[in-house]
């Protein structure tokens, strides 16, 4: 099977001049994901306006290469909706670019998330929460797992929790159908981004503090996507 590393090592342009940084760059980037029956990419379309060029690029070597099996209804495949999102690493070689995907996955996404207010007070606090959403996206239940940093108290855990009853997320679809299902939901209390380090309590992989984290996606990316070193 084709590895990730030589399917997306694609050459770009330098995001910046010759005299801007020369150090390897990491970005996300996510997907809407339409897949029919057979798991073929009918559509993909990318969830922000920046960066464009760089996502057309990596877009043609996702539908060029990569498969996916897509949901199931009833035991039988259906067209289905989720969110991709890809892990790279830039690095500068030669004036360009070369891209290098480190990770992938696929689950669902916010609809709508109002962070809860920081207590400057007791300092910043990171919340990892183990969340239930229903089939049309409603938070059922959430309880706090370990993986959050710096520690937070019982008072910051509550609001958090609090807070992210109030969410709501747009589930995967499954023949038009949204699919309940469980997420890692990372919540920081503090009044400026980046305060927080979030941490998966099973894999330890490093979680991203602004989307949420599938357990158990409908979908399986089949292509192995973990980047290799040439």
């Amino acid at each position: 099977m084709l590895r990730a590393s030589i399917i997306l090592l694609l050459w770009i342009p330098l995001l910046a001049s010759a005299a801007g940084p020369t150090k390897p760059v990491d970005l996300t980037m996510s997907w809407v994901l339409t897949l029919d029956k057979s798991g073929a990419i009918k559509s993909m379309q990318p969830t922000e306006t920046k960066n464009a060029g760089l996502y057309q690029r990596l877009e043609s070597g996702i539908r060029k290469w990569w498969k996916f099996a897509p949901g199931k209804v009833k035991g039988k495949a259906d067209e289905t909706v989720t969110t991709l999102t890809v892990h790279s690493t830039l690095t500068p070689v030669d004036g360009f670019y070369s891209v290098r995907v480190r990770d992938a996955s696929t689950g669902p996404r916010y609809a709508t998330a109002t962070p809860p207010a920081a207590n400057t007070a007791s300092g910043p606090a990171g919340v990892l929460l183990e969340v239930r959403y229903d089939a049309e996206g409603r938070v059922t239940a959430a309880k706090v797992v370990p993986g959050g940093e710096p520690k937070a108290g019982k008072d910051a855990e509550q609001s958090a929790i609090a807070a992210v009853k109030q969410w709501t997320f747009k589930p995967e679809l499954v023949g038009k159908q949204g699919i309940a299902g469980k997420a890692r939901v990372p919540v920081c209390l503090a009044p400026a981004p980046g305060a927080c380090r979030f941490t998966a309590p099973d894999t330890k992989k490093t979680l991203d503090a602004d989307r949420p984290h599938a357990i158990g996606s409908v979908v399986r990316i089949e292509t192995d996507v973990t980047a290799k070193e040439l």
